[in-house]
């Protein structure tokens, strides 16, 4: 009676395993071969865009920011600045950032040394094809499920690989390329590589529903604070009428004598309406992002609010480290992180090609033809 329990348990992970992988499998064959190229965006970069963030090495003292983004202003006037991004190194170049654009300055000449769309710079295109479909909203929204959808999968998966019992374990690990049975190898390479793959992509799909759904949020703050609560409540200051007395140069300068050894900085200047000027520092790190955020008040030159990495917790580990797991970029783990990631998308990828191919060869498995029947005639007698 048990045994039959079971057997119809795991044909209900079976069913509900592959009909969510043909409802599934082109999204997560899309996002897991964005996933895969996005590994190596960092790489990538410097490979290929090197001259958009490095200029000569120079001993010349960099020109203040609020310069810069005159600079940025005199040929983008209708152009709001999202990010000003940089190494703090000597030979780093300036990355402006707006909706539509990267512009990168030389902070010794000041003048644009390079102009990017977005909607041509490759690793944004892969970035916003992963995330969204590039299809805004509506894409999000359908990646946002298949997040919730691919967890299932590997969870049903997994119950669906266990093997009945010990003595099939090897079988269930072992990928063997020199049989002569196709629909076995197609299995083989769906499973067992599945299974190879696993850690990883229950750690990349456990990521993606955290950044997706705010529930997931709230049981991580739950189970690391005690308080289903979340802040995030954006940090808010209105100018109004009154003048700005804090440049962007000064909040810059004030964030890093106060919290000095920055190895990369990010600066959001106030704008308009809006009075707040952020000023983001992040330092070395081997897992968990070490990462102060400052937000200075630009009219009164005060400094509203500072989160410091020194007072993270439970949760603020997991926020701050999600990105890196779920791309790969474990510092400790060096280059060797990212190629695992990179070859277990590639795994994620080729899933819903070899599961589609087990199911349409079960389908068209044809029944075994009946027996012909047999008729037995007795001998005419002898006239």
């Amino acid at each position: 009676m048990a045994e039959k329990k079971k057997k119809t348990i795991k044909n209900t992970f079976r069913i509900v395993h592959r009909w969510l992988g043909l409802v599934s499998g082109l999204v997560v064959f899309i996002v897991a071969i964005t996933g895969a190229l996005y590994v190596f965006e960092e790489e990538g970069r410097e490979a290929f865009q090197h001259q958009y963030y490095h200029i000569a090495e120079s001993n010349a003292p960099r020109l203040p920011l609020d310069r810069m983004i005159d600079t940025f202003r005199s040929y983008y006037p209708n152009e709001k600045i999202t990010s000003i991004r940089f190494k703090e190194t000597s030979d780093a170049a300036f990355v402006f950032l707006t909706d539509k654009r990267l512009v990168t300055i030389n902070p010794v000449t000041g003048f644009v040394t390079g102009v990017r769309d977005k909607n041509r710079d490759f690793f944004t295109v892969i970035q916003k094809i992963h995330t969204g479909l590039y299809m805004g909203e509506v894409g999000t929204q359908i990646v946002k499920w298949n997040v919730l959808i691919f967890f299932i999968m590997c969870i049903s998966g997994l119950i669906l690989w266990w093997p009945k019992q010990k003595r099939f374990l090897r079988q269930a690990i072992r990928l063997n390329f020199r049989t002569t049975n196709r629909k076995r190898l197609v299995w083989d390479m769906h499973s067992v590589l599945g299974f190879y793959a696993l850690l990883v992509l229950l750690i990349i799909s456990l990521t993606g529903l955290f950044w997706t759904f705010d529930t997931v949020k709230s049981i991580a703050s739950f189970i690391t604070t005690g308080s289903a609560s979340v802040n995030n409540k954006k940090v808010t200051a209105k100018a109004g009428k009154a003048k700005q007395v804090l440049s962007v140069q000064d909040a810059y300068l004030a964030a890093t004598t106060a919290f000095p050894g920055a190895k990369e900085t990010f600066v959001t200047p106030a704008s308009g309406k809006e009075a707040i000027t952020r000023v983001i520092m992040r330092y070395p790190y081997s897992i968990v992002r070490k990462q102060n955020t400052l937000y200075y008040n630009a009219v009164t030159g005060k400094l509203v609010k500072a989160e410091q990495y020194k007072n993270y917790t439970g949760y603020d580990r997991i926020a701050r480290s999600n990105f890196d797991f779920h791309t790969g970029r474990i510092r400790a783990l060096g280059i060797g992180s990212k190629i695992v990631y990179f070859l277990a998308s590639l795994v994620a990828a080729s899933l819903p090609v070899t599961g589609f191919l087990v199911w349409w060869g079960r389908r068209k498995k044809k029944s075994p033809a009946k027996a012909s029947a047999v008729y037995i005639t007795r001998p005419s007698p002898i006239v």
